[in-house]
């Protein structure tokens, strides 16, 4: 068992920072500029994440994804630290509505599927993908557009007094998020699981094709935006990833506790808490131009730390 560790944290990290140093060098050679990211961050949101979860949600058993107590618990971990960090963006940082939006998403995204994924399925095997997607859907409906409806806020505070109603502003912007692929399309996948819809393996070939760019593609707009950057430990980032690194999985714990769930789904909850921030985070700061430099600082200390963090809790766990 001791041996299993080591390889498993190289074989599941390795791919990060190899294709990270690429982004990192097509900057440093001249072949892209930084704000190039930007058109890479709008390919991974728009197209490849979404479709990324739509094939995951699409190839899960509809039964599995039933389990109440279970969904009940990664809500909580992650809503509940999302939450969190709003408070605390708002009033201890005192940060603008759409700049807490960004750093709430920075604390309580995790990557589930880059990060998370390979991990969950050396230690739990395929099941161990069910946390992924439960994780992931809740995100797509529940944080996404929440964080995209307080962003739209964040720009039209400005002109508040013009716009009406607070409550209608909300379902204006709630019913463009929904429009949102990256919520929308997810949400599709999941409902053909459940109704037992198939798609032409033609069509879902094609589109697993385009899913899978998106860790790659993300990985190397985050080394691109690195260059010519020295990711900078302050308040912010320590704050970011004691949040999303410690604070996260301990929620997630204790929720865990609370609804007694067994022992594989536990380790599965606690393992997505202590996955690092999702690098998607990082692509909503470069593309609402906010929060970026602290958001791909937390993102890059946070997911070199969470090689530690995560290699703890799965030693505690197991």
């Amino acid at each position: 068992k001791g041996h299993i560790m080591p390889t498993l944290l190289l074989s599941s990290l390795f791919p990060l920072v190899f294709i990270m140093v690429l982004g990192w060098l097509s900057g440093k050679l001249g072949y892209m500029k930084r704000d190039d990211a930007t058109v890479l961050a709008t390919v991974v949101i728009r197209f490849a994440l979404p479709l990324h979860l739509f094939i995951g949600a699409l190839h899960t058993d509809p039964a599995k994804i039933q389990n109440l107590s279970f969904m009940a618990v990664l809500v909580i971990g992650l809503m509940g630290s999302y939450l969190l960090t709003l408070c605390i963006s708002r009033w201890f940082f005192r940060h603008d509505i759409k700049t807490s939006a960004i750093q709430s998403l920075v604390c309580a995204f995790p990557d589930m599927a880059y990060f998370g994924a390979p991990v969950l399925a050396v230690l739990i095997g395929p099941e161990g993908f069910l946390g992924v997607l439960v994780g992931n859907l809740i995100t797509s409906v529940l944080m996404i557009p929440l964080t995209i409806v307080l962003i739209r806020m964040g720009d039209k505070n400005s002109d508040l007094a013009q716009q009406g109603s607070l409550g209608k502003m909300i379902l204006n912007n709630l019913f463009k998020a929904v429009r949102n692929p990256i919520v929308w399309i997810p949400v599709l996948g999941v409902a053909m699981s459940l109704a037992g819809i198939k798609i032409p393996e033609l069509l879902s070939s094609s589109v697993e094709m385009m899913g899978k760019t998106a860790g790659g593609i993300s990985l190397f707009a985050l080394g691109l935006l690195f260059f010519g950057e020295r990711p900078t430990l302050n308040i912010h980032t320590v704050t970011n990833i004691g949040m999303k690194n410690l604070i996260q999985p301990a929620i997630m714990a204790a929720a865990g506790l609370a609804f007694g769930l067994s022992h594989t789904l536990m380790q599965q909850v606690v393992i997505i808490g202590a996955t690092p921030s999702a690098i998607a985070a990082g692509m909503f700061a470069v593309r609402s131009d906010t929060y970026v430099e602290s958001a791909s600082s937390s993102i890059l200390i946070g997911t070199a730390l969470g090689i530690v963090t995560e290699g703890l809790v799965i030693y505690m766990m197991s």
